[in-house]
């Protein structure tokens, strides 16, 4: 079962969704928008069809009740900005569900669905949800009690020119981060070529799992398998 959580320290996001997977089983990032009638432009191929529908020409849909034609009326431009999303979301790899008066839009892109969401007027209610699943490849055990919760492995692969210095400004602007003084040292010596190859045993502690989420944002391609630390249970 889904529980949301509030969240103020990740840029771009209002809601944490802890799930057992991710939207639909792919999509990391949901965007809802609350527009009432947006239920009546949901069957609408085109824009002008729902201009019919409003008029009872169109004898392809059903009519939209007489009580919800003002409703309509008024939200004329945000429901056909719904149409034109219907249209256009597959070839964009989204995914679309509505529900009473809340178009709810699914993505791996947040940029993509910030940019959809600017299409519509501020006096529409919206927000931004990322799906936290349980994504941890196991749990970690040490002879003594570890000093963080939580680690994360880079993966092995290149990486871009910037990556370094972005990282240490990351780690200076966010001390929650604790990377293992192997992947200190590595982002410090700049001047050789090996340092634009990540290492699949360098490492992240953290405490907090919010905290990982900022770092998802911004580097999410670069980070590998997540433990749980925790020390070894005493022998019976």
């Amino acid at each position: 079962m889904a529980l949301l959580k509030s969240v103020d320290n990740v840029p771009g996001i209002d809601y944490y969704d802890y799930r057992d997977q991710e939207y639909y089983g792919k999509y990391n990032y949901r965007l809802r928008v609350t527009i009432p009638g947006v239920r009546y432009a949901y069957w609408c191929k085109t824009p002008t069809d729902l201009d019919d529908r409003l008029k009872g020409k169109n004898k392809k849909y059903y009519g939209i009740r007489k009580e919800d034609k003002q409703t309509v009326t008024d939200n004329l431009l945000a429901l056909k900005s719904v149409i034109e999303i219907q249209n256009t979301r597959k070839a964009k790899n989204l995914g679309l569900r509505v529900e009473g008066k809340t178009m709810a839009l699914f993505g791996n892109d947040l940029s993509e669905l910030q940019i959809i969401s600017s299409v519509f007027d501020v006096k529409y209610e919206k927000d931004f949800t990322m799906a936290q699943t349980s994504e941890y490849a196991g749990t970690k055990y040490f002879v003594k009690e570890p000093k963080h919760l939580y680690r994360v492995y880079l993966k092995s692969k290149r990486v871009p020119e910037q990556f370094p210095a972005e990282m240490l400004a990351l780690f200076k602007r966010m001390p929650t981060l604790y990377p293992s003084p192997a992947m200190a040292d590595w982002l410090i010596a700049q001047a050789s070529w090996k340092w634009r190859w990540a290492s699949a045993s360098h490492f992240i502690d953290y405490d907090d799992e919010s905290t990982l989420s900022y770092l998802a944002l911004m580097h999410g391609d670069m980070l590998g398998k997540k433990y749980k630390l925790e020390k070894r249970p005493d022998p019976i």
